[in-house]
């Protein structure tokens, strides 16, 4: 079916001017209100030795937990609407060390990535990873801002010097007084931990005799030596310590996520944990009307034999 010269003048205009009209649309439609449920959040990254580990995967390849830990907190940010607050942390040894606190996570979005691509294990101050130190420490950076942060610190949860569980460092807050999440990464395989060098570059594996095997205070105490007796050498292995980081969160009343899939559910968890503002957004329809706008244009240009059906050879000489 072939179509008419007026046909196509006539869906010409009309495609024009509906263009044309949304284009005006997009440069003067006024900001649409919407009323969102908002949070602040900083994302505390683990940036020790056991994060080189292998073991997780983004789209079918092989990656370290590091890098899966920033691609998922990447995404994360994006999955939170505009009006909440992101910041980042990272942590070493016992403490996180703040690198930039909330900012809009629509309006500073490009310098959040650009800020999680810059780290990387060459800022680890220390070898160390007493993950529950760092949590502590996160919880008190976290009150003094206003308003108070949920936490969401991503690990494996691998404490190096190894802690008993008899012996767990005591926490001096209130559980549940600032909120968070502690999103566990890795495998449950115990997996040879990378090692770095002073200036932060990888350097062959952690061996058995090169890492502390035991608690250093449980050492000095008699009724803990046969738990040490018993307990096979393989802190120089590492795996997700999900009983450890269950552990952790009920002690300072955060929720536990091990190997989240959807970011979307670790948004869900932070506004189900945390205490969300409702604000009110104005959103700009601008890329709607321009996006559908530019479809119009491009149909319009478009050779029209696209849209009509070829006769069949056949039904000529019926």
């Amino acid at each position: 079916m072939r179509v008419s010269y007026q046909k196509r003048i006539l869906f010409t205009a009309i495609s024009m001017l509906i263009a044309f009209t949304l284009i005006a649309a997009a440069l003067w439609f006024p900001l649409v209100p919407r009323d969102v449920d908002i949070t602040d959040s900083i994302f505390v990254l683990d940036i020790t030795d056991s994060m080189n580990v292998k073991d997780v995967e983004i789209d079918g390849e092989q990656v370290t937990r590091l890098e899966w830990a920033k691609q998922f907190t990447k995404e994360t940010i994006l999955a939170m609407p505009c009006g909440s607050h992101a910041g980042l942390a990272i942590f070493s040894e016992s403490r996180s060390l703040i690198l930039i606190n909330p900012v809009d996570v629509c309006t500073t979005y490009h310098d959040l990535t650009q800020m999680l691509e810059q780290i990387n294990p060459h800022m680890a101050w220390a070898r160390s990873s007493e993950v529950s130190k760092a949590t502590y420490t996160a919880i008190k950076q976290a009150k003094k801002i206003q308003p108070v942060p949920s936490i969401v610190l991503m690990t494996d949860g691998h404490e190096s010097p190894p802690l008993n569980p008899k012996l767990f460092p005591k926490f001096a807050g209130t559980p549940g007084q600032v909120h968070g999440v502690l999103v566990g990464i890795g495998g449950d395989e115990l997996l040879p931990i990378p090692k770095t060098n002073p200036e932060g570059d990888l350097d062959g594996f952690w061996g058995v005799n090169e890492v502390m095997q035991k608690d250093v205070y449980a050492s000095m105490r008699g009724d803990l030596q046969e738990y040490y007796e018993n307990k096979p050498r393989t802190e120089h292995l590492s795996s997700q310590k999900k009983s450890h980081l269950a552990t952790l969160a009920a002690r300072v009343g955060f929720a536990f996520l091990s190997s989240p899939d959807d970011p979307n559910e670790l948004v869900d968890v932070i506004k189900s944990e945390s205490e969300p503002i409702v604000q009110t957004v104005d959103y700009d329809l601008y890329a709607w009307f321009s996006g559908i706008a530019l479809v119009l244009i491009l149909l319009v240009f478009l050779p029209y034999s696209l849209f009509s059906r070829k006769r069949n050879p056949s039904s000529v000489h019926d």
